[in-house]
């Protein structure tokens, strides 16, 4: 059985739905010093179903606020443009990129798995004394590759599922042997498409191999993030594997105990609030 190529892959990825227009704003923003936040405010305000789920997450124990928040902008005021952000990428990417259909793919756990390396990811680094903000999002688009093959290709992507079940092995191994690449390859692609920052564009590249990139940059520490939410089981799957962590990653990041075991609860606790956001 043919599978298209990954050029041919590349090439139907305008079936994809067009990431939101406020989730490209914020994912410019990053590495935009003139952000104007208040008109930025303005036009996540405008949404009113995803200020709604960012607010819910604002006004939770998580964040211990004294008073009630009640606006996006008072969010901003008290949170910080780059918290909120977050969030608001968060619920708009996940209410506006449906996967479609495509039997023994769950949107539900692709979702929660994101989040989850997303939020592992942001502890990761503050451990480390890292800026947390992009690997954050690297962590909730790393696998978005594997969406834009369920969307383009879900009878093939479908039989990958069931060949990963079958031989108990990683879905990306069963990518492989269907296709010949991966969801990295297709998730680096469609990053570069929509001009994500390089730092995420990386992660997404090479989150499974790091030692192709910087095995304590980026793709290190969501290739490290992953495992985390995994072992934390975060994402409800019955058939979560523990993947393999690169042995240059670990001792390139170089944790004690001691940070891992917080990292671990922090990412427990902080997953448990931004889960909200998934509606």
């Amino acid at each position: 059985m043919t599978h298209p190529s990954l050029a041919e892959m590349i090439a139907r990825l305008h079936k994809l739905p067009a990431m939101p227009a406020v989730a490209m704003e914020l994912l410019s923003s990053l590495s935009d010093d003139n952000t104007e936040v208040d008109a930025l405010a303005r036009r996540i305000a405008q949404d009113q179903a995803i200020a709604a789920r960012v607010l819910r997450v604002a006004n939770s124990p998580f964040y211990g606020l004294q008073t009630q928040v009640g606006s996006i902008r008072d969010a901003i005021v008290v949170l910080g443009f780059s918290s909120v952000r977050s969030l608001v990428l968060t619920a708009t990417v996940v209410s506006g990129l449906p996967a479609g259909r495509c039997p023994g793919f769950s949107q539900e756990h692709f979702w929660r798995h994101g989040l989850a390396v997303g939020v592992a990811a942001r502890n990761l680094a503050r451990a480390l004394g890292h800026k947390g903000d992009n690997l954050f999002i690297a962590g909730l688009l790393h696998d978005i590759g594997r969406l834009a093959m369920v969307v383009v290709a879900p009878d093939d992507y479908a039989r990958v599922i069931a060949t990963a079940h079958e031989q108990d092995c990683p879905w990306q191994q069963a990518e492989m042997s269907a296709f010949g690449y991966d969801h990295a390859d297709v998730g680096a692609a469609l990053a570069q498409r929509w001009n994500f920052p390089e730092d995420i564009r990386q992660a997404l590249a090479f989150h499974h191999a790091p030692s192709g990139g910087t095995p304590g940059g980026p793709a290190g520490l969501i290739h490290y993030a992953d495992a985390i939410a995994k072992a934390l089981d975060l994402d409800g799957a019955e058939d979560t594997q523990l993947p393999h962590l690169d042995p240059a990653t670990i001792d390139a990041l170089d944790l004690d105990q001691h940070t891992l075991a917080r990292v671990l609860a922090e990412t427990q606790e902080g997953f448990d609030h931004c889960s909200l956001l998934l509606g």
